[in-house]
């Protein structure tokens, strides 16, 4: 029987990979046998553990920036089989009020406008092949709304809608367009709350803890397999039995 686990020899091109999620994903993809490209900012910093074989700079607010990263990761890998997009912001924690349209624009800009050129980029390439696994990173915050956080909400409820409808649009392509909504997890963005700010996000977590990159990274493995061949357009919860639907 065919292992429908089985990734060896595939292509990866993950975006916002330098900390955080992006980080394990890239590890979990290599530990499978995945040949990966890793793009973050120019500024990024690398963990001193990464390969930095394929390494490219990327701001997914600049589509020229995607486009080059995508056109760099193809050249030097002859090709693409997944792509895993983790860059995003949080923004300012802030009431509704106090939030600057500017503020609100930026986080569109990035989270959003930024999933949207990544998708646009992962298609074109994989269109022409007849099979590739787009996996998004959104938010439990895109499902429910945070309070005080309209801006990261309204920006991965945006990422939801855009892969239901592009997810559908392509059914039958072979590429299958998902993603992946956590909870509070274990990152350099939960880092940067105040100790108030994580307090409460943890609390709305059933099992009483923040997750971990290893779960989301975990899931991500499943997602871009070849036995996840009958799911996309859909949401995949890692919640910690906080999502209600």
């Amino acid at each position: 029987m065919t292992d429908l686990t089985d990734l060896s020899g595939q292509r990866a091109l993950v975006v916002g990979a330098s900390s955080g999620m992006g980080a394990t994903i890239v590890r979990q993809l290599e530990a499978a046998g995945v040949t990966v490209a890793s793009a973050d900012l120019a500024s990024a910093v690398w963990p001193e553990s990464s390969t930095g074989t394929h390494r490219y700079s990327i701001d997914v607010s600049r589509r020229e920036t995607v486009g080059a990263a995508f056109d760099a990761a193809v050249d030097d890998l002859g090709g693409l089989e997944i792509v895993v997009n983790c860059a995003g912001i949080l923004g300012k924690v802030v009431p509704t009020l106090d939030l600057a349209v500017e503020e609100f624009e930026r986080l569109l800009q990035i989270n959003l406008l930024g999933a949207f050129v990544v998708t646009q980029a992962a298609l074109a390439v994989m269109l022409p092949a007849g099979y590739g696994r787009i996996v998004h990173i959104a938010s439990i915050a895109g499902k429910e709304g945070n309070p005080q956080m309209a801006a990261y909400s309204a920006s991965k409820a945006g990422v939801i809608g855009m892969v239901k409808a592009v997810g559908k649009e392509y059914a039958t392509s072979g590429v299958t367009v998902n993603a992946v909504a956590p909870a509070s997890i274990e990152t350099p963005l939960i880092a940067g709350m105040t100790p108030e700010r994580q307090q409460v996000q943890k609390s709305l977590i059933p099992l009483g803890r923040f997750g971990s990159t290893a779960e989301v990274a975990s899931l991500v493995g499943y997602i871009v397999s070849p036995g996840a061949s009958f799911t996309t357009g859909f949401v995949y919860d890692v919640s910690g039995g906080r999502a209600v639907y």
